[in-house]
């Protein structure tokens, strides 16, 4: 259940809030240490654009498509290897001539 609360950031001071709130473990849940609030020059570096969940999507898409043509390629040469042994093979010796 969420809990309410109040915060008063003070200046060269952050309040970090996790993007799934509900499993987060943010700022809101260390409110007795200087009110959650981290030292801005704490911070290492900072995200511009998250481009993680595009990289996975697109590498299991590409990885998906490689394996289908590759299941294609083997169950044609399975399809063919079977052509070629169909032919009747005789179970004792048959005299050429």
């Amino acid at each position: 259940m969420h809990k309410t609360y109040d915060v008063k950031v003070p200046k060269e001071r952050l309040f970090l809030v996790g993007d799934n709130r509900a499993n987060a473990m943010g700022s809101r849940f260390f409110a007795s240490d200087r009110g959650g609030t981290v030292a801005g020059s704490a911070v290492r570096g900072r995200v511009t654009d998250d481009r993680t969940s595009a990289v996975v999507i697109g590498s299991a898409v590409i990885g998906g498509v490689v394996l289908a043509l590759v299941g294609i390629g083997l169950g044609v040469a399975a399809f063919v290897v079977r052509r070629r042994r169909a032919a009747p093979v005789a179970s004792w010796p048959v005299p050429q001539g």
